[in-house]
């Protein structure tokens, strides 16, 4: 054992020295940048090892604002659809030439816009991508034909066992909070929405406060001048903050009927209040990876290797600004559906109770703090870190200070988080399967069948 630890400790120092502040916070900076009605906040890791950047557009608003179900999401989806003077094909051919990518993404509590190219190229792409923001006219035929898309997409979940189910958990587990409804959208939502409102949530958006983070050379600074002259955007805007209940105890299964499935799909969780994880990021980081991070994970080492109830098994603790979800997501025959929820129940006391090996946690201490440092091999995944950060007011510091925090961590403080996270008589449990499980899972709690059509 004192071999093993000093092999640990060895390699510690080296993540230190290499991602301490003399290393990849130094390579950081932030700045203000005028971009004409007021300042915007800017976050740059300089990187120079290619000609190309990386600019991702951080809103502080997100789906939670959305009156209607989808807006945000679509907005962006539709972004480049077209302007007054151009229709998308040649929107996308003139990103094509530049070798550009776009993507974005949107979550509850914040949307992000990113877009990367090479550094040659700031002025032309990123004069665009104000035109975008600054004209998109949502083409009647473009916009038409997307909700015909989405609303397909959604009716076939029901080929789709695994997403459905995590449709469904997250609709019943976040029942009667402001983060209930899909941040891609509902049917519903779908047939309500009109060009009208995406100009109008544009506009909102333009003038929500922002942050950019940035990753690339020197040059990345010519962005300034370009947002300045071609973007029209303000900071009056923000996303409101929610304060929710803890939730209340649970009592049933959610049985969703899918005729003829030949396995159930199981979820297991709930969410957390801010008060419930605030703090203790990293400790609940660690818990879900000892608990389903991996093949050597104790829930994968339970349900499938000991027993071979499941193929996979993993755990997650999701953390936002304001609220979080942890969750346990499996599988398994029908026939086996009620043994392996029992199962899981029994390992989420076991963990809470102490109920394991030290030579399980010695491992998988080893396996997060040796895994730390790869995770941060690409500039993007970096920038992405820092963005969560900066979202959740935390100092990045902590992201620093992971690994020994981690090492220090006891297997009591493991139980105790678990117990935490996981109290049996508040979570939800949703499995999509036959109606045949009813009887199976009523030895467990009693079961309500609910139709798959009424979460779409």
């Amino acid at each position: 054992m004192r071999i093993k630890m000093k092999y640990i400790w060895v390699y510690l120092f080296i993540i230190s020295s290499a991602y301490g502040k003399e290393g990849f916070l130094s390579s950081m900076k932030r700045l203000s940048w005028d971009i004409g009605k007021e300042e915007i906040d800017v976050v740059w890791i300089e990187d120079n090892k290619f000609p190309k950047f990386t600019a991702s557009i951080f809103f502080q608003d997100g789906a939670v604002s959305d009156s209607i179900p989808g807006t945000t999401q679509t907005v962006f989806d539709l972004l480049s659809s077209g302007t007054s003077k151009e229709n998308q094909r040649e929107i996308s051919e003139f990103f094509d030439f530049y070798g550009a990518n776009l993507r974005h993404s949107v979550t509850h509590e914040y949307s992000i816009f990113t877009v990367q190219a090479l550094t040659k190229d700031i002025k032309p792409v990123m004069g665009k991508v104000c035109e975008l923001f600054k004209d998109a006219q949502f083409p009647k035929n473009e916009f038409e034909s997307h909700i015909s898309r989405s609303k397909s997409q959604l009716k076939n979940l029901v080929t789709s066992h695994s997403a459905l189910a995590d449709r469904v958990f997250r609709r019943i587990t976040l029942k009667g909070t402001p983060y209930e409804a899909p941040v891609e959208g509902t049917l519903e939502g779908y047939n309500k929405l009109t060009q009208l409102q995406l100009k109008t949530r544009l506009e909102y958006l333009n003038k929500t406060k922002k942050v950019l983070f940035l990753a690339g050379p020197s040059e990345i600074n010519e962005i300034e001048e370009v947002l300045s002259k071609n973007c029209n955007w303000s900071n009056v805007n923000s996303a409101e903050k929610y304060e929710i209940k803890k939730p209340q105890s649970e009592s049933s299964i959610y049985l969703v009927e899918v005729p003829s499935a030949n396995q159930a799909q199981i979820r297991v969780g709930r969410y957390l209040t801010l008060n419930e994880f605030i703090g203790k990021y990293d400790h609940f980081s660690f818990m879900s990876s000892f608990l389903g991070g991996g093949f050597t994970s104790k829930l994968v080492q339970e349900l499938r290797v000991k027993r071979g109830l499941t193929y996979s098994a993993g755990a997650y603790v999701s953390m936002q600004r304001d609220y979080g979800r942890v969750g346990v997501v499996t599988f398994s025959k029908n026939e086996t559906a009620a043994e392996t929820i029992s199962l899981i129940r029994d390992v989420l006391s076991d963990v809470a109770t102490g109920k394991f090996e030290e030579k399980e946690f010695v491992h998988q201490k080893n396996h997060v703090v040796g895994g730390f440092a790869f995770g941060f091999e690409e500039t993007n995944a970096f920038l992405g870190q820092i963005m969560l950060y900066d979202h959740q007011k935390r100092d990045l510091e902590q992201l620093v200070n992971f690994p020994h925090v981690i090492s220090r961590m006891t297997m009591a403080e493991l139980g105790r988080v678990d117990m935490e996270a996981f109290p049996w008589d508040k979570l939800s449990i949703v499995v999509v399967g036959d109606k045949s499980l009813v009887k199976s899972l009523s030895r467990i709690r009693p079961v309500r069948v609910v139709k798959y059509e009424d979460y779409l």
